[in-house]
């Protein structure tokens, strides 16, 4: 069932959000708190479905992805470019010393803003009664992953990560230098920031602490007691509960009592209406950051499209 906010950019009211216009913005933003379009009836929606979500320049989708107001000024094709002309590079300077460059160590689709269960905690039911917690991820595919492969012996990792810490950069950064001059990520880092600062005002706002206290009251109800929904993750006194912990393992495996508290996390949060509520207010603080910075915006996004352009000569070359 897919849940949408009715309404344009009007305050929110009563039950919903309370009276935002007489509260002040969290530190870093001035004036009152921003507005947001009121959540129809239905927002909590079925909590065995998955969040199907669009409002106020918020969109969560049932695959788990969001999309928010930064995200158009580093889109994913352009970081996917990115990223395949950086391997372009690192493989001929690799190749330069009769090394290969290993496919563990490629980037695969450059760097992408956090999943949404990051940002506010486990979503997705089937997800949930089947991992607990241990919300899965594939196999890290990039040069910071660093996953062990066969491959990668001792002089690759010289030659592909070099000596940073004294100024000797390998492969990679030289790749990334080549492309992009020695501060290559500038539009992605400046975005990050920027959500940074979005994110943390979402969580000191009247609206989203409201419904956080709701999530909070519904779990004590069945016996959790946690502040926050993204504290049971991380609570090694609930992960794996009841169960013993595997050879060689940190944790032991997702348990009953792990998938119950999950279980009825997701349902408090759908009861609360917490993730529709969070995307809504987060998608306002960014635009309001979008509005504050649009110059410093424009500005990186033209050197971002420098740098595109560069990336496709590259590919299109060969290196």
């Amino acid at each position: 069932m897919a849940v949408v906010a009715a309404g344009g950019c009007s305050n929110s009211s009563g039950q919903d959000h309370g009276d935002s216009a007489k509260k002040p913005a969290p530190q870093g933003f001035s004036g009152p708190e921003p507005s947001i379009p009121p959540l129809v009836p239905a927002a909590g929606g079925d909590p065995s479905e998955p969040v199907d979500f669009k409002g106020g320049g918020a969109v969560v989708r049932p695959d788990g992805s969001m999309s928010l107001p930064l995200d158009a000024y580093v889109p994913v094709k352009d970081e996917r470019t990115i990223a395949q002309a950086e391997n372009v590079l690192a493989q001929q300077c690799m190749r330069d010393m009769g090394l290969k460059l290993p496919q563990a160590l490629m980037l695969a689709n450059g760097t992408r803003p956090a999943a949404p269960y990051v940002l506010y905690g486990v979503m997705d039911m089937k997800a949930v009664k089947a991992h607990g917690y241990r919300e899965p991820s594939p196999e890290p595919q990039t040069a910071s992953g660093r996953r062990a492969d066969a491959e990668i012996t001792p002089a690759v990792e010289r030659a592909y990560f070099g000596d940073p810490k004294n100024g000797r950069p390998g492969c990679e950064g030289k790749a990334r230098e080549k492309l992009g001059g020695k501060n290559p990520e500038t539009l992605f880092m400046l975005v990050q920031q920027l959500r940074s600062q979005a994110l943390s005002a979402t969580f000191h706002d009247s609206r989203v602490m409201a419904t956080v206290a709701k999530w909070s009251a519904c779990m004590k109800e069945s016996g959790y007691r946690y502040d926050s929904p993204l504290a049971p993750a991380h609570d090694r006194r609930l992960l794996g509960k009841g169960l013993p912990v595997p050879k060689g393992a940190t944790l032991p495996p997702p348990s009953p009592a792990e998938i119950a508290a999950a279980v009825t996390d997701i349902e408090c949060k759908r009861k609360a209406r917490y993730v529709q509520t969070a995307a809504l207010v987060s998608a306002a603080y960014q635009r309001e950051i979008i509005e504050q910075r649009a110059e410093q915006l424009q500005d990186a996004r033209r050197t971002q499209k420098l740098k595109v352009a560069a990336a496709e000569e590259i590919i299109k070359n060969g290196a």
